[in-house]
């Protein structure tokens, strides 16, 4: 096989090796995201109705999942937006925990806005390519 053929087939897989990053990337945070906007709803509903011990519950599980996938996370977007969670998932625990119905739910929608934003952003979408 001459050097140019070499080329153009390392190209051909590396091409094929970007794009099924890609994808996995995509639906590992499409997955991901259903899970922890679930907790996340479940955990808003819980201090609505001012259940403490359920929306502690419930964010302390949600805490759980983050520290589980946050690690993959950051293989693949910036650093800032983990920190972001990270910092709104332990505000929004401790709110809870104090029992503070305003903040925790201020703080719970800045942290659903972001668990969604990075989704968004990494769809595969043409305003994403561009």
């Amino acid at each position: 096989m001459n050097s140019g053929k070499l080329v153009l087939v390392i190209n051909f897989l590396t091409l094929i090796l970007i794009i099924l990053t890609g994808i996995f990337e995509i639906n590992l945070f499409e997955k991901d995201t259903k899970i922890f906007v679930e907790n996340l709803t479940k955990t808003k509903k819980a201090v609505e109705s001012t259940n403490w011990q359920v929306a502690y519950e419930n964010i302390k599980e949600l805490n759980k999942n983050w520290e589980s996938k946050k690690q993959m996370w950051a293989v693949f977007i910036n650093h800032n937006e983990i920190d972001n969670i990270t910092m709104y998932l332990r505000q929004s625990m401790e709110f809870i925990k104090h029992q503070d119905k305003t903040q925790a739910m201020a703080s719970l929608a800045i942290l659903e806005h972001y668990l969604i934003h990075i989704s968004e952003i990494e769809k595969l979408k043409i305003e994403n390519i561009i």
